[in-house]
Order: C-alpha cells, then sequence, then structure tokens
C-alpha cells in the first residue's frame, strides 16, 4: 500500500438500522471532515435478507462521524438498466413516471416508476395510472419517515400495493419503482 495511504487514518462505514449488515466498508482520510459526504454503492441484497432484488443498487451516503466510525443515510437506490430493458416486450407500451415527494420527517425524496404494460394501451389509462401512483405515494410519504418508506420500497410493500390499484386501471405485465433520489 502507498505511504500516504497508510499515514492516514481509517473509518468503518456504518450502514443505516434497516439494514441487516452493520459495516460495509471502510475508507481512509486525514480527518473527519474529509469522510462526510463520501459514498459508497453496495447491492441491496448484500445489505437485505428479507429482499430479492438482485438487480438493485444502494448509495449510502457518509452523513457523520463518531470515532472511526462513518454513519451514513440512504441516497439512492437504482435498478440496473439490464433489468429494466428486460421488461419492455414487443407489443407492450412502457410506463415512465417521475414524482417528488415529502416525507413525514421533511425529506425530499424523488422516486421513478417504470412499468410495462400487457398489450398497447391508450394515454388516458396511463394517465389514470400515474394519478393513481401520485395520490398513493403521497399518502404513504406523509405518513412514514424516509427510512421506513425507503424499507418498505425494498421490500416491495409499496409496489404490491400499487400494482393492486392499478390492476383496476390497466393491466401491467410488471410495474418497479426504478430509482429513488434523497434530494438535498
Amino acid at each position: 500500500m502507498a505511504k500516504a495511504v497508510l499515514q492516514k487514518s481509517w473509518y468503518n462505514i456504518q450502514a443505516p438500522e434497516i439494514f441487516d449488515e452493520d459495516e460495509v466498508g471502510e475508507t481512509p482520510a486525514d480527518s473527519d471532515t474529509e469522510v462526510i459526504g463520501r459514498t459508497v454503492k453496495e447491492s441491496l441484497n448484500d445489505l437485505m435478507e428479507a429482499t430479492d432484488k438482485y438487480y438493485a443498487d444502494v448509495s449510502l451516503k457518509v452523513t457523520d462521524v463518531e470515532g472511526n466510525k462513518a454513519f451514513t443515510e440512504i441516497d439512492e437506490m437504482t435498478v440496473s438498466s439490464e433489468f429494466v430493458s428486460r421488461m419492455i416486450k414487443e407489443g407492450s407500451d412502457r410506463f415512465d413516471y417521475v414524482h417528488d415527494l415529502e416525507t413525514r420527517d421533511g425529506k425530499n425524496v424523488r422516486v421513478k416508476f417504470v412499468g410495462a404494460t400487457l398489450r398497447r394501451t391508450s394515454s388516458e389509462k396511463l394517465t389514470a395510472t400515474r394519478r393513481k401512483i401520485a395520490e398513493t405515494m403521497e399518502e404513504k410519504a406523509e405518513n412514514q419517515s424516509y427510512e421506513e418508506l425507503m424499507e418498505n420500497i425494498f421490500t416491495d410493500k409499496i409496489q404490491e400495493q400499487i400494482r393492486d390499484e392499478v390492476e383496476k386501471i390497466y393491466p401491467f405485465r410488471q410495474l418497479e419503482i426504478r430509482k429513488t433520489e434523497l434530494l438535498e
């Protein structure tokens, strides 16, 4: 290892409490302030046993340092582009929707949906689907903290409820949250 790296202090990066893993890595730095703001990307399957989302990655951002421990919060969740491209079949429509939310604890979150219909559909039905998703997500966000909302997204609880609601409007082959971002 380089001499400059050996002279630095090493900080253990801690995952938020909702995950099964406590420590997700370590990083060298000269001081605590250099560590704050760093991000680490991990597979959701590595962080949480209660999910089967092999296609999702989570970015964790360091927000606080105590001693040699760097504490993180969830910065974003991303689904792989390969997963999204496999969703869309010929003869069906791709459905995209972006919605900004404010959680109970005042955090602003951007949630991006992607879906595939069973066959071609009208824009009126897709618009009604977007309205239903917005209504459901607003209700969920105002009743949950940011970590609770993200945990429910990771374990598919929110997606299942949204799928049940939109099935009444139009059947989807698949409907997934493609990305979430914590907005500053």
